[in-house]
C-alpha cells in the first residue's frame, strides 16, 4: 500500500521550521517528493536520488513502433558474463519505474544511474549505441572514468555484479557488436533511452531484488547494487563539482545547516538559483573550493530534496525590468496539509507576475482561511549579468496582510476631504492606483505588484537593471511580515527625484499632476497605517509621520458660505475655506517652514492658473519657479515680488485690493522663516502647493455650485 501525501512529506520534511532560503528549497524538494506518490520498485534508500519525472517526454502511453525507444542491453551473469543481445522497443511510461533513472539536470556528461537518457532531438543508430557502450564501460568504471563505482564494486557484497558488466565492457568491437544486432530494431531519429538487463542466480545475491524479472531479466532500478553505484556517482557529483581533478573531494562531517544534523556534508552541490555553485572563490581569495563544506554544509538528503525542488521554485520566479523575481510562498508552522495546501496553490495558479501571489492566497483561503495568517512569501531578487549571480534583495518573510491594510488606508484617502471638493484634490480619470470608481482589490493588486512604489519613486535610468531599484524597495518594504516602517525622508527624496524626471520629461515643462496625486495619497495612506517613521529626533518630520485627521465626512455646512440675506458669500471664502481645512487636517503643517514652502507653491499654482486663464499666458510662474530649483532662500526672495505683481493684477480688475486674500494674510504671518526643513521635504510640499493652487479656482466653483444648489441659489455666470 503506498504512503499518504502526508506521509511522504512528514518523512522527508519532519518538523523543521523554515528559517532559511535553503529551508524553503527544502521544503518544495519535500512537496515534490510527497506528490510523486509513493510506490517506487525502487528501495527506500534510493528513492530520493532517482528522477523519474527527467524521463517525461521520453516515453508514450500509447502501443505501436512509432515514437521514443529503450534501447536495452540484455547481459547473463548465471555463468560466465554473457551479451545476450541489444533490441530497441516502444518505451511506456510503464517501464520507468524499473529503470532507476538518476539525472543530472545541468550541464552535461552522462547521467548518474547507469540508464542513459539521450538527446531530445533524437538519435541515430550510432549515437544510441553509444550510449549502450557507455553503460557497460564509463559507468561500471571499466576504462577507470568513474571511481565512485569502482569503490562499490570494491566495498559492496554484490559488487561482483558490475565485475561482470565491466568485464564485457572491455571486451574489443564491442560498439561494432551492439550496433549490428540493434540496426535490426532500430532505423535511428527516435529519442532514447538505454539501459541494461541483467540475467542472474540471485541465491547468490546478499540483496534481494525488488519487485519481480521481466522475462528473467532484472533492470537496474531493481538491483541494490546498480542503485548503489547511482548513489555513489551523484554524490561524488555533489563532493567534486568545478573542482580540479587534483583537488580531493568537498566532503566532510558536520551539521548541515538544513537539518542541524552532524553527517556528512558536501560543500559544492547543486543549486538550481545558481546562488551557491563555487562558494565565490573569486571574491574570497583564501576560501578554497576542498573545504567549502566547512562554510556550507550541505548533506545528501537536503541537496537532493533541493534539487527535487528545482522546478516548483522555478515555477514561482517572475522577471521585471531586467530581474529575476523568486517569489515563494510558504508557511510559518509546515504539516503535510499545508504542504498540500502549497501545491494544490501553485498548480491551481501559475505565478507570472507578483499580483498572483494573491491568487496564491485566496486558492488557500478557500481550503482554510485560518492558515492565511501564517502564510508568508520568501523573495529573492536577482540580477543575471552573463552568468554573474547578483542577489540584489532578500526578504524572507513577505505578507499580503500589510497590503490589504495598506490599500484599506487608501481607499479612505481617496475617499476622504483630500479627494474632495470641500478641501482637496480631484481624482485623475485614468492612473492606477488612483482613478474614478477604484475599490479596494484592484489597489491591493497594484501594491503588490509593485506598480504602486514604481508610478511614485524614482526610476533608474539606463539599460542595465538596478542594483538598487527603489520601487522594488518600497513594495518589499510595504510587504513586510513584521511592517517594517519606511524612513519618511527617503520617500520624500524619491518622490522629488520623480518629480523632477517627470517634469523634465514633459516638452513644456508641466507640473506631473497625476504623479503628485498618487505620492501624497500614499503618503498619507502609510501614515495611517503607522508605517512611516523618522531617523532623527526632529519634530518637523516627526509631525509628517502622523496619521493625517482627513476623514469620510466630506459634508459641509451651507450657512457657513450665506451672508444675512441668505446670498452666496464671496468666491473667494470658497478658496478659503478649502484652503484652511486642508491645512488644519494635515499635523505635518504644524511645523511652520513646511507650511511655508506649501502656501508659496500655493501661490505660484494660483498665479500661474491666473495668467494662463485669465491673461492667456503661453510662460507662467508655474515655469519660472519650478520645484527642482526651490530653497527657502529663494521662497524668500519671489514671493514678495509675486504678491505685488498679484495686487497689480487685481487693480486691473474688479477683484478689490487682493486677488487671493486668503493667502495673502497667511503668506505675511509665515514668510521670513529660517527653513530648517530638509531640502526634499520643502520641494515636496511646494510642489503639492504648486498643485492645489494651480487647481483651486476650478475646486472652489465646484464647491460653490454644490452649496449654491443645496441652497436653492441660482447662481450667475459672474463669479
Amino acid at each position: 500500500m503506498s504512503e499518504s501525501f502526508t506521509d511522504r512529506f512528514d518523512r522527508y520534511w519532519g518538523e523543521r521550521p523554515v528559517t532559511s532560503l535553503r529551508r524553503v528549497q527544502t521544503l518544495y524538494g519535500a512537496i515534490a517528493e510527497a506528490r510523486s506518490g509513493g510506490g517506487s520498485i525502487v528501495p527506500e534508500e534510493f528513492q530520493l536520488y532517482v528522477t523519474p519525472g527527467e524521463l517525461d517526454g521520453f516515453t508514450t502511453a500509447e502501443g505501436g513502433s512509432d515514437g521514443p525507444k529503450l534501447v536495452t542491453v540484455y547481459v547473463d551473469l548465471t555463468d560466465e558474463p554473457t551479451l545476450d543481445g541489444v533490441e530497441a522497443t516502444t518505451f511506456r511510461q510503464d517501464d520507468v519505474p524499473k529503470l532507476g533513472f538518476s539525472r543530472y539536470p545541468w550541464g552535461r556528461g552522462i547521467d548518474h544511474s547507469i540508464t542513459r537518457r539521450g538527446a531530445k532531438g533524437g538519435s541515430p543508430v550510432s549515437t544510441a549505441t553509444t550510449y549502450c557502450v557507455d553503460c557497460l564501460r564509463r559507468w561500471t568504471n571499466a576504462d577507470d572514468r568513474e571511481p565512485a563505482v569502482g569503490r562499490v564494486v570494491d566495498e559492496h557484497p554484490d559488487g561482483w555484479i558490475i565485475e561482470g558488466l565491466q568485464s564485457i565492457g572491455q571486451r574489443d568491437g564491442l560498439k561494432d557488436d551492439l550496433e549490428g544486432v540493434l540496426k535490426q530494431s532500430f532505423d535511428g531519429g527516435a529519442r532514447v533511452t538505454a539501459t541494461v538487463a541483467i540475467k542472474l542466480d540471485t541465491d547468490g545475491l546478499e540483496h534481494a531484488p525488488s519487485g519481480d524479472p521481466d522475462d528473467g531479466y532484472y533492470y537496474p532500478g531493481q538491483l541494490h547494487v546498480l542503485n548503489a553505484g547511482m548513489r555513489a556517482r551523484k554524490e561524488e557529483k555533489l563532493a567534486r563539482k568545478n573542482l580540479e581533478k587534483s583537488d580531493p573531494p568537498s566532503r566532510g562531517e558536520a551539521a548541515c545547516l538544513v537539518t542541524g544534523e552532524t553527517e556528512t556534508v558536501f560543500g559544492t552541490a547543486e543549486d538550481p538559483l545558481a546562488f551557491f555553485t563555487v562558494q565565490h572563490a573569486e571574491k574570497f581569495n583564501g576560501l578554497k573550493k576542498p573545504e567549502a563544506w566547512r562554510a556550507h554544509s550541505i548533506s545528501a538528503e537536503a541537496a537532493l530534496l533541493i534539487q527535487s525542488g528545482s522546478s516548483m521554485v522555478e515555477g514561482c520566479r517572475t522577471t521585471r525590468r531586467g530581474r529575476s523575481i523568486y517569489t515563494i510562498p510558504y508557511f510559518t508552522q509546515m504539516d503535510g496539509t499545508r504542504a498540500q495546501y502549497l501545491d494544490f496553490a501553485l498548480g491551481d495558479t501559475a505565478i507570472e507576475t507578483q499580483a498572483d501571489l494573491i491568487e496564491v492566497q485566496k486558492a488557500i483561503e478557500a481550503r482554510d482561511e485560518g492558515a492565511v495568517a501564517d502564510l508568508r512569501f520568501y523573495v529573492v531578487v536577482v540580477r543575471n549579468d552573463s552568468g554573474d549571480i547578483n542577489v540584489l534583495t532578500e526578504t524572507p518573510d513577505l505578507s499580503i496582510q500589510p497590503a490589504r491594510e495598506l490599500a484599506e488606508a487608501h481607499m479612505q484617502v481617496l475617499e476622504g476631504s483630500t479627494f474632495d471638493k470641500s478641501a482637496g484634490f480631484n481624482q485623475p480619470p485614468e492612473w492606477v492606483p488612483i482613478s474614478d470608481g477604484i475599490t479596494t482589490e484592484p489597489v491591493l493588486y497594484s501594491i503588490v505588484d509593485g506598480l504602486y512604489a514604481y508610478g511614485t519613486l524614482s526610476t533608474p535610468g539606463g539599460d542595465a537593471p538596478p542594483a538598487d531599484d527603489p520601487a522594488d524597495w518600497l513594495t518589499f518594504t510595504l510587504l513586510s511580515g513584521d511592517g517594517e516602517a519606511i524612513p519618511v525622508e527617503r520617500l520624500l527624496d524619491e518622490y522629488v527625484e520623480r518629480i523632477v524626471a517627470e517634469q523634465r520629461d514633459d516638452d513644456e515643462n508641466r507640473l506631473p499632476e497625476s504623479h503628485l496625486k498618487t505620492q501624497f495619497a500614499q503618503l498619507e495612506a502609510l501614515a495611517r497605517v503607522d508605517r512611516l517613521t523618522t531617523n532623527t529626533t526632529n519634530d518637523a518630520l516627526t509631525a509628517l509621520t502622523r496619521m493625517p485627521t482627513a476623514t469620510t465626512d466630506t459634508d459641509v455646512a451651507t450657512d457657513e458660505f450665506l451672508d444675512e440675506d441668505g446670498n452666496l458669500v464671496a468666491f473667494w471664502n470658497f478658496r478659503k475655506y478649502r484652503l484652511d481645512r486642508f491645512i488644519e487636517e494635515r499635523p505635518a503643517f504644524e511645523e511652520p517652514d513646511r507650511l511655508g514652502a506649501f502656501l508659496a507653491g500655493v501661490l505660484v499654482g494660483q498665479v500661474g492658473d491666473y495668467q494662463a486663464q485669465t491673461r492667456e499666458m503661453n510662460q507662467t510662474v508655474l515655469q519660472q519657479y519650478p520645484a527642482e530649483q526651490m530653497t527657502g532662500g529663494r521662497i524668500n526672495q519671489f514671493v514678495p515680488k509675486l504678491v505685488d505683481k498679484m495686487n497689480a493684477y487685481a487693480s486691473d480688475t474688479s477683484y478689490g485690493s487682493s486677488l487671493f486674500p486668503e493667502l495673502e494674510e497667511r503668506l505675511t504671518d509665515l514668510l521670513g522663516a529660517q527653513w530648517e526643513i530638509r531640502t526634499s521635504d520643502l520641494r515636496f510640499h511646494y510642489a503639492i502647493g504648486q498643485l492645489y493652487g494651480k487647481r483651486a479656482r476650478n475646486r472652489a466653483h465646484d464647491l460653490r455650485e454644490d452649496v449654491a444648489q443645496r441652497s436653492g441659489i441660482e447662481l450667475e455666470n459672474n463669479q
